[in-house]
C-alpha cells in the first residue's frame, strides 16, 4: 500500500510556493527549489501538483479565495450601503500592498507574466470578477453614469496596485481609499488619513 502524505502536505507545500513566488516571481521559481524548501519529495509534490501550471493555479485559487472571504467579511455589516462596501474593498486592497513583502498584485504579475496561458487566464477571470462586482456595486449607489463611475473606482484601485510598489508609492492605499471614498460620497474609514491633493 502506498504512504499517504501528512493532511497538511498540500499546504505546506502553498505556503512555501506562495513565500518564493512572492520574494522572487512565477517564473525564477523552479519546482526543484520549491521541494528543497519545502522538504518534501519530488514525487510527493508531483502528486499534489502534477505540473508548475497547476501549482500556480493552486496559488491563486488560494488567493482568491482568501480574498472572496475578506471581502465577504468587511462587506457583510455594510449591507444596504454599497458607498461604505466600496471603500472597504479597496480598504483590503490598500492593506494588501501596504504589507511588508509586497511585491505587487498576484494576480496582476501573473497576468502579465502569462498573458496567453491557463495561468494568465485564471488571474485574468479573477480581476474580472472584482472589476464586475466594483460594477454591481456601483450601480445599486444610483450613480447617473454607473459605468463610468465603476470605471474610474476600477482605475484607483489599478493604481494603487502599481504605484504602491514603487519608491513614494508608501501612501497609495491612503489615498486609494480616500479617492473611492470621494468618488462614492462615502466617510472614510477610521485610521485612513490621506486625502487626494
Amino acid at each position: 500500500m502506498a504512504r499517504q502524505p501528512a493532511p497538511d502536505t498540500r499546504d505546506r507545500i502553498l505556503d512555501t510556493a506562495a513565500r518564493l513566488f512572492t520574494a522572487h516571481g512565477v517564473r525564477a521559481v523552479g519546482m526543484q527549489r520549491i521541494v528543497d524548501e519545502c522538504g518534501c519529495g519530488k514525487n510527493l509534490l508531483y502528486r499534489e501538483f502534477p505540473g508548475k501550471d497547476a501549482l500556480v493555479v493552486a496559488h491563486l485559487a488560494r488567493l482568491r479565495a482568501t480574498w472572496l472571504a475578506q471581502v465577504e467579511a468587511a462587506t457583510a455589516p455594510l449591507a444596504g450601503d454599497p458607498a461604505a462596501q466600496l471603500v472597504a474593498i479597496a480598504g483590503l486592497a490598500a492593506d494588501q500592498v501596504e504589507a511588508a513583502d509586497y511585491r505587487g498584485c498576484a494576480f496582476r504579475n501573473c497576468f502579465t507574466e502569462f498573458p496567453d496561458h491557463r495561468v494568465g487566464e485564471f488571474a485574468a477571470d479573477h480581476l474580472a470578477d472584482v472589476r464586475a462586482h466594483i460594477g454591481d456595486l456601483v450601480r445599486q449607489l444610483g450613480a447617473p453614469r454607473p459605468d463610468v463611475l465603476a470605471d474610474r473606482i476600477w482605475l484607483v484601485v489599478e493604481g494603487m496596485y502599481a504605484s504602491a510598489a514603487h519608491p513614494g508609492g508608501e501612501r497609495a492605499g491612503d489615498v486609494a481609499v480616500a479617492l473611492v471614498a470621494e468618488l462614492t460620497g462615502a466617510a472614510p474609514p477610521a485610521g485612513r488619513t490621506a486625502r487626494p491633493a
